[in-house]
């Protein structure tokens, strides 16, 4: 309901609006406000496309943006092997986020990318056999998917990995 009254107040780009959770006193307006702008620009930065930001539902991409030295580590270590596929590592990495995002299901990520079943298993035994790194496995699941989620965040691949200090 705000998008759309906002929406007819200007012309062009759409409106994005974000609230920090409540804290008390005068340092907790200050607290809330940062927070809100925090959560526009991992937004932002992360390409979503939600008209409202709540900073809660952005808390994971703020603890990776907080150590970016453990989350480029993680990437170099856990994703740039699928930069050796043919055409580069960018198809591999949208079949994952897309994976990771319909809960490990083979045939709803087929459904969201508009591809067969067996392309996205396909994608998947390519990245295991680049990466060494199965998302059959739980625990390399999850590691996996913080992975696309910290390269999301540091742009990787379209932008190279910040070089260690």
């Amino acid at each position: 309901m705000i998008q759309s009254k906002l929406g007819r107040l200007t012309s062009g780009q759409p409106w994005r609006l974000a609230a920090g959770r409540p804290y008390v006193g005068a340092y907790g307006i200050a607290r809330s406000y940062e927070e809100a702008r925090e959560a526009l620009t991992l937004a932002e930065r992360l390409g979503v496309d939600a008209g409202i930001m709540q900073p809660r539902d952005l808390l994971v991409y703020r603890v990776l943006a907080r150590d970016q030295a453990a989350t480029v580590d993680l990437v170099r270590d856990l994703l740039t092997p699928l930069a050796a596929a043919r055409g580069g590592p960018g198809v591999l990495l949208e079949t994952l986020r897309s994976y990771f995002e319909s809960g490990a299901v083979a045939t709803e990520t087929a459904r969201r990318m508009n591809v067969s079943v067996r392309t996205v298993t396909y994608r998947l035994a390519r990245v295991k056999a680049l990466t060494g790194h199965d998302t059959g496995d739980p625990a390399t699941r999850f590691a996996l998917q913080v992975a696309v989620e910290g390269a999301r965040l540091l742009g990787w691949p379209d932008r190279g990995l910040p070089t260690s200090p």
